[in-house]
């Protein structure tokens, strides 16, 4: 039996398990609070520490606009969930909720309970050929997909052949687009760890060679674009044949849940075969009546320019940001900073020495990237002061002198 050809959970776990360990130890993970609102966590033993790791990048985790969506989607259903499949019996918010999503970004929407639930209800589906006229397409991932694509490659090798590219790699992918009649392309549009796709370069091998474009864009929708419309959709006008954008809603959108784009409004072609083969959209887990009515009140601020103004706010924050601290990501527009620092003993001492100060920082290390190339992933959010990312700056800069300062000197 031939294993480990897309996975090593073992392995995995017992390499990265010292760096978690360590983490631990010094007191950045397992952190409890009683409140965490406008990016500020308030833990149990009395802590104020402002979260540099919110992927909440506009600020909408905790406005009082989706909040009251939230409590309007209890008060009006009476439940907390219709524990149904929806195929059977769905919520009329149900339906309110997708047509809203599918008017804010002229793209037809189907919802998920999560991002990482998308990816379940429709790579395999790609896989299959279901989406590219009946052919299964030769699927190829991008090397830093998000880890919820990657874990679906099992699923997708059992239906068509696989392979994995160096990330942002086009001359590969337009070699395999030369070689193989139907190419599908699995990626993110805004990384996790930082950049966005080579979007004008996918969109020119796709006009070529009819090449599918599958993107995870949880972290662009809202964030970026005119209305929210994020990093791929606003890329072109209208909605792109032979692409499919799955998207979390509970990021920079600010609500809850996942949701799949996949054609142009009005067109239910695919949704029949969405409802009836994908598993994730035919069980009773779905995103509850909260998160259903808080989706629809994220909408109105996405519909009435509030998103824009936040947009710009979280722009003029990144753009401080990048005046004080360096790092390869300045300039590129987007809220996500991955500070290098390789080590991945360092890397916890930093963000140790961060929390001492009252910042809270996501050290990251094998497996989310490789290894010897740990840092520390940061999230800027449009509500963070000014001052805030001054005495951020200060601090991290003085903290990366001291530890490369100590690791300069000898045994």
């Amino acid at each position: 039996m031939v294993t480990h050809r897309f996975a090593d959970i073992r392995r995995q776990l017992h390499t990265s398990n010292t760096f978690w360990d360590d983490s631990t130890a010094h007191g950045l993970v397992d952190i409890v609070a009683t409140d965490m609102r406008d990016g500020i966590v308030h833990d149990r033993d009395g802590r104020s520490i402002v979260n540099f790791s919110s992927y909440s990048y506009l600020g909408l985790d905790s406005d009082p606009r989706i909040l009251a969506g939230a409590h309007r989607g209890l008060d009006e259903t009476a439940t907390v969930n219709s524990s149904i499949s929806r195929m059977r019996i769905r919520l009329a918010l149900l339906e309110e909720a997708e047509q809203r999503l599918t008017a804010t970004f002229g793209a037809q929407a189907v919802t998920v309970s999560s991002c990482a639930a998308a990816a379940w209800a429709t790579l395999p589906l790609l896989a299959s050929g279901e989406l590219t006229d009946g052919t299964p397409p030769l699927v190829v991932f991008d090397k830093n997909a998000h880890f919820c694509l990657n874990a679906m490659k099992p699923l997708v090798a059992e239906e068509t052949e696989l392979v994995t590219i160096g990330h942002n790699d086009v001359e590969a992918l337009e070699e395999l687009c030369r070689t193989h009649d139907t190419v599908a392309y699995v990626a993110d549009g805004v990384y996790s760890t930082g950049g966005g796709a080579p979007l004008a370069a996918l969109h020119r091998l796709q006009d070529r060679y009819g090449l599918f474009l599958y993107f995870d864009e949880a972290h662009g929708i809202s964030t970026v674009g005119a209305g929210g419309r994020g990093y791929v959709l606003d890329a072109t006008p209208g909605w792109r044949d032979r692409t499919l954008v799955i998207a979390s809603l509970n990021k920079g959108f600010g609500a809850s849940g996942g949701v799949i784009f996949y054609g142009p409004p009005g067109d239910h072609s695919r949704t029949p075969t969405l409802l009836r083969t994908s598993g994730p959209l035919m069980w009773s887990q779905r995103t509850n009546t909260a998160g259903l009515g808080a989706i629809v009140a994220a909408c109105d601020l996405h519909d009435d320019g509030t998103v824009d103004t936040l947009q710009r706010a979280l722009r003029a924050r990144v753009d401080l940001f990048d005046s004080l601290v360096e790092t390869d990501l300045s300039g590129d527009g987007l809220p996500i900073r991955f500070v290098d620092i390789g080590r991945e003993d360092v890397t916890v001492a930093v963000a140790r020495d961060m929390l001492e100060a009252g910042f809270y920082t996501s050290p990251i290390f094998f497996p989310i990237i490789r290894r010897g190339s740990a840092g520390l992933r940061l999230m800027l959010r449009a509500d963070l002061a000014p001052e805030t990312i001054h005495r951020f700056a200060d601090t991290l800069t003085a903290s990366l002198a001291a530890h490369r300062r100590g690791a300069e000197q000898p045994a």
